[in-house]
């Protein structure tokens, strides 16, 4: 009988705040999965604050869709409404090109496929050429089953890509024999507002997390002129919170109503981001943000087969034969999400890692376009002293995506 083995994917993310960007035809649908992504993964965690990665998460689910086949390659191109693995592939080749030319912030990817070392153990010749040129991946051949020294290896190039914002992301005992292939991707985001908060500005207020309970918070006070619009359709209003280079900011949809973020979340799903992101127009706004910091673990089982991805988890049918040059019978074992976000006066800084462990079985830079050529009117009062929803965007792209709700 043929042994079955093991493909262990798991999803880590230490985040901040975060850019990144395909602006082509694709971004409708690659913000779908992102919305989508998101409102499964909070109907999972209800009652807290959230952080996550759409767009890591879409990078190695990507990478992983070309080393499969069939039925398991057509449920992860449908889910990232992508029609085809050769769409995917320019798709996020280009995505890794424009991330390499973002100017005036910190943005450091990269990808790295760990295989195990042996001749019977080899990449596929096509997976390994994909991999390579067109998701800008590194290869290295590792002993696994020194899992110790596996571990210690594959932690340091980690922590060398985050600026030692993670630490310990695999332990020995991810690995044993049956362990052949690790997909990691890691980002490193630093950026600093183009408007930065007066720390004499920080006040002390109650943030009301529904309509009975409040909980004390630091929120940042400034006057300024940002990208804004009412969002009457949803009941809710938006801002836009550039960083230096204006092409990357955080936007907040702030519900009018203390309990209105529920609401909201129905709305966001198969909604075009771009659409509301477009109605913004530049006006001096009296904005209140809190400082917060969030972080979030996420069982990636649970969420992914809500958005249509199962046969990469089924040990007997999952097809990913196109990943080693000597096929064996591979599934996916284990997803998970680990996330981290800060927000303060000066900006945001981040850090993603995502890893999928198998075992035997130049752009030219331009104007945050909501900003530009766009007429000033009266001014407005966006005070997030209630939960919301935010996202860390570049240009048009939602790269990390959460809630806020005073915890």
């Amino acid at each position: 009988m043929k042994k079955i083995s093991e493909f262990s994917l798991i999803f880590f993310f230490l985040v901040v705040s975060v850019v990144l960007a395909p602006s082509n035809q694709t971004t409708n649908t690659i913000n779908q999965f992102s919305l989508e992504f998101y409102k499964e993964t909070a109907n999972k965690n209800t009652g807290k604050s959230l952080i996550l990665s759409p767009l890591s998460a879409e990078v190695l689910l990507g990478l992983l869709s070309t080393g499969a086949r069939g039925d398991t390659q057509k449920e992860i191109s449908d889910a990232l409404h992508l029609p085809d693995s050769e769409i995917i592939k320019s798709t996020f080749q280009t995505t890794m090109r424009k991330l390499s030319n973002i100017q005036g912030v910190v943005l450091n990817i990269a990808n790295k496929v760990y295989v195990k070392d042996g001749e019977a153990f080899k990449l596929d010749p096509v997976f390994k050429s994909v991999a390579v040129d067109q998701f800008s991946s590194d290869v290295e051949n590792i002993d696994f089953s020194k899992a110790t020294r596996a571990a210690n290896t594959i932690n340091e190039w980690v922590e060398s890509k985050t600026n030692n914002k993670i630490k310990d992301f695999v332990s020995p005992d991810i690995f044993d024999e049956n362990t052949r292939i690790m997909l990691v991707n890691a980002i490193y985001f630093q950026g600093n507002w183009e408007n930065p908060f007066d720390k004499r500005s920080v006040q002390k207020t109650k943030f009301k997390k529904n309509k009975i309970d409040k909980v004390e918070v630091d929120i940042m006070y400034q006057t300024d002129d940002f990208p804004y619009a009412n969002l009457p359709e949803w009941n809710s209003e938006i801002l836009a919170l550039p960083y230096k280079n204006n092409d990357t900011y955080l936007a907040i949809i702030l519900p009018r109503k203390v309990d209105g973020l529920a609401a909201l979340e129905e709305k966001l799903y198969g909604a075009n981001m771009v659409n509301i992101i477009n109605k913004m127009r530049k006006t001096e706004v009296h904005v209140g943000i809190p400082k917060f910091k969030i972080e979030s673990t996420i069982d990636l089982k649970h969420v992914l087969p809500e958005l249509g991805i199962k046969l990469i988890f089924n040990k007997q049918k999952a097809d990913l034969h196109n990943l080693l040059k000597n096929p064996e019978q591979l599934f996916v074992s284990d997803a998970k999400q680990k996330a981290f976000i800060e927000v303060n006066e000066h900006g945001t800084e981040a850090g993603v890692v995502t890893g999928f462990f198998n075992k035997n079985c130049s752009i030219k830079k331009q104007k945050l376009r909501v900003v530009a050529d766009s007429a000033r009117i009266d001014e407005e009062y966006f005070t997030a002293d209630h939960p919301f929803f935010y996202m860390l965007m570049n240009k048009d792209d939602i790269i990390f995506c959460g809630k806020y709700i005073g915890d």
